[in-house]
């Protein structure tokens, strides 16, 4: 058990031990949803399905792309999976802040970043069918999956979470 020092562990000393009151949940899930909604609603209505826009030629493109899979395209026609799989990590979210000691501030984000990533695109889902995603890196015939804000924000977060549980840095719980 870690002795709290002024200021709390990274934070907020006001922060109850797994409570979601303050800090930075949900400020980074409301500014990841409204970003991610606000970049699809502009692609939505500037690009039609399938046009490449080059930002960094041979590098980076803006590419409209529906998926109505998982990640990087897979299961392609599954809403009902995809949708399961986005309660899932929303489920996953509310574990942690359930389980673990909010006074880390590092908690608060990586739960931020998985939260707002999977309600942006369960928003897609319920609204349009499918999650419009439009950035696309290749380089030469190598191509990766197009993405889009809430993707970044949720692997973001994830790989923060096992990097962390790598290095030994894990969440304190409750």
């Amino acid at each position: 058990m870690r002795t709290l020092c002024r200021g709390g562990i990274g934070g907020n000393p006001k922060l109850k031990a797994g409570g979601v009151g303050g800090g930075l949940f949900l400020p980074v899930l409301l500014v990841l949803v409204a970003l991610d909604q606000i970049s699809k609603f502009l692609v939505e209505g500037r690009m039609r399905l399938g046009l490449e826009v080059p930002i960094v030629p041979g590098l980076f493109s803006l590419t409209r792309v529906h998926n109505t899979g998982v990640a990087f395209g897979m299961a392609q026609g599954n809403n009902l999976l995809t949708g399961l799989l986005a309660v899932g990590i929303l489920i996953f979210a509310g574990w942690m802040a359930w389980t673990w000691d909010w006074r880390q501030r590092w908690v608060q984000g990586v739960a931020g970043l998985v939260a707002g990533g999977a309600v942006g695109n369960l928003i897609d889902r319920v609204r349009v069918g499918h999650v419009i995603d439009f950035l696309d890196f290749h380089y030469g015939h190598w191509s990766w999956p197009a993405f889009n804000v809430a993707d970044a924000a949720i692997s973001v977060g994830v790989g923060w979470l096992v990097l962390s549980w790598l290095v030994g840095q894990t969440p304190e719980p409750k």
